[in-house]
């Protein structure tokens, strides 16, 4: 016996659970072992895994929950492996078979190459004629066709069997010898290209605002203040927010859709906001050093110009530009108030990265000024008093109001209810920054 690799991991869901190995030495694996996510395939050599790529409907159920395609090279529902490797100018191919109708061609050393067919939910294997020779390229061939078969000839053309519905079909795969590795090359990058690119993902998100509109946020004025007890029963009547929605794959064939959502509120002389966010886990953050406190796992995150008298449309901070991301840390509460503009501020905090720095006036511990609550379910509430925040409730402001995923100790995703450019999670000054005119409205009225 020989290991090929250790640290396997077992499938999300069913399907999937294969191992091949190449000609060329590498091996293929349906399910990435360690330390790659069990939600991607994988190729090892020697014994090291040395690619993944992201598989992130796994296996025939989860297919069912699986989104329609919307860029290529995404894999819906991975299945099995068609078996053997075909030959081509651009190294080894092999095939997986992927449950929406169609199949995924790589190299073994990681690279996409094509799919194959179109997804059962665009198209279909029906014909008005069956000719031999034509070309079934715009085909499905539809969810559950389990056992497409991929051979090479002698003479060097590829076929693949497949069985939709009552028929029994070979086809051949033309093309394959065009395939050719790209030569190395050099890219020079400059910072004005970074900086142009940074600025093309805030461009498209205020396009997606100019089509559906700000958003607006009825933060509503109570007589009452409600308890920081994390219960969440005394928001009953607020104005919700989506922040974001997920699918959760429930067993194999069941889902459910979470919705991130958030609140806010004022009484007295305190701001409170509440949180549905399904993840009980939420506020890991080691929290070892505040003013990179977005940096170092999960958090509660709200941003607000306290002006109201500001451009909505400013591209760069004012003052009264404020943001407060509350977290806990070794069964604390900890929060941080980054604010962008002070005036007459000599040494303000720089945020760099190797090409650019952004600086925030002044980061303020504030922990000892928040009250935070959790409960089951993953419901949080906080407040902060309004004088902390230099915010005077009035009739409108712009604000925004989100959260940060992590993993205990780094930040992963960053979403929010109206600010959609914040994919990023690799660049510490555009972590840092606040972009008021992605902003949305924040509208005060009094309790109804």
């Amino acid at each position: 016996m020989e290991t090929v690799v250790a640290e396997t991991q077992n499938g999300l869901s069913s399907g999937g659970d294969q191992a091949m190995t190449a000609r060329d030495g590498w091996t293929i694996l349906t399910i990435g072992p360690k330390p790659f996510g069990a939600d991607s395939m994988a190729g090892v050599k020697d014994g090291k895994p040395m690619w993944s790529y992201p598989s992130l409907w796994p296996g025939l159920h989860a297919s069912h929950n699986a989104p329609l395609p919307t860029f290529p090279g995404q894999l819906l529902g991975t299945t099995r492996l068609l078996g053997g490797f075909v030959s081509t100018p651009a190294g080894e191919l092999w095939a997986v078979n992927g449950n929406m109708g169609n199949v995924y061609l790589f190299t073994t050393d990681g690279l996409f190459v094509a799919t194959l067919w179109k997804d059962g939910r665009l198209a279909s294997w029906a014909m008005p004629a069956a000719t031999r020779g034509m070309s079934v390229k715009d085909a499905s061939l539809h969810t559950e066709d389990f056992w497409p078969t991929i051979t090479q000839t002698s003479s060097g053309e590829t076929y693949i069997t497949v069985g939709v519905n009552t028929t029994s079909t070979i086809t051949r795969v033309t093309g394959l010898e065009t395939l050719k590795r790209l030569p190395s090359s050099t890219v020079t990058v400059t910072n004005a290209d970074l900086a142009a690119c940074a600025e093309f993902f805030v461009k498209r998100d205020l396009a997606r605002a100019g089509r559906e509109g700000t958003g607006t946020l009825e933060v509503s004025i109570r007589k009452t203040a409600p308890e920081v007890d994390g219960k969440l029963d005394d928001w009953a009547g607020a104005a919700w927010v989506t922040i974001d929605s997920r699918t959760k794959q429930v067993g194999d064939w069941g889902h459910e859709e979470l919705k991130t959502r958030a609140a806010v509120a004022v009484a007295g002389d305190r701001l409170y906001a509440a949180f549905r966010t399904g993840d009980e886990a939420l506020l890991r953050n080691t929290g070892e050093a505040l003013p990179m406190l977005f940096k170092t796992g999960g958090a509660l995150d709200l941003v607000l110009g306290a002006d109201p008298a500001a451009d909505p449309k400013r591209e760069k901070p004012a003052a009264g530009d404020v943001r407060l991301i509350v977290t806990r840390s070794k069964d604390k509460t900890v929060a941080a108030l980054y604010r962008a503009v002070v005036p007459g501020t000599s040494n303000p905090l720089p945020f760099s990265s190797p090409w650019r720095t952004v600086t925030i006036d002044r980061v303020d511990d504030v922990s000892a000024d928040v009250k935070l609550a959790s409960e089951k379910g993953g419901l949080y509430e906080l407040s902060i008093p309004l004088a902390t925040l230099g915010l005077k409730p009035g009739r409108e402001i712009r604000g925004d109001v989100g959260l940060l995923r992590g993993n205990g100790f780094q930040t992963l995703q960053r979403v929010y209810w109206q600010n959609k450019a914040t994919g990023l999670t690799a660049d510490v000054p555009g972590e840092a920054m606040l972009t008021p005119r992605l902003w949305g409205r924040w509208v005060f009225v009094p309790e109804r």
